[in-house]
């Protein structure tokens, strides 16, 4: 069993779930809500802004690739011309200009970690 630690809480009116970070494929904001998205289940919408997901999985393979958007890094299948970035569920997240260049470099940083690693 993994510990405690390694699981992200999501509070809502049924009680608190428990979420390996591995099992969310991307979060996306909704005004003052955020929809995440599992590998594993249908997508929940929770009554907490995306800044504070980002701060708790900020070490964890996840990017903030825009306002509205977090990914969780290993599940980006593709990134088009167009700004957008194609999961491997199929869904799209949109990559801001201005961070375009970064996550690309995040990006290309974790897989050479991971190659390293291997």
């Amino acid at each position: 069993m993994q510990p405690i630690q390694s699981k992200i809480p999501v509070s809502t009116s049924e009680g608190i779930y428990l979420f390996n970070p591995d099992e969310i494929i991307r979060l996306e904001a909704s005004s003052n809500y955020t929809y995440i998205y599992f590998t594993n289940r249908k997508p929940m919408l929770i009554a907490k802004v995306l800044a504070n997901y980002n701060e708790m999985l900020s070490g964890m393979g996840f990017l903030r690739t825009h306002r509205s958007h977090l990914v969780n890094s290993q599940y980006i299948q593709f990134i088009d011309a167009s700004g957008h970035i194609i999961m491997q569920d199929t869904s799209r997240a949109g990559l801001s200009r201005r961070k375009k260049k970064d996550v690309i470099n995040a990006i290309r940083n974790h897989l050479m970690h991971k190659s390293l690693a291997a």
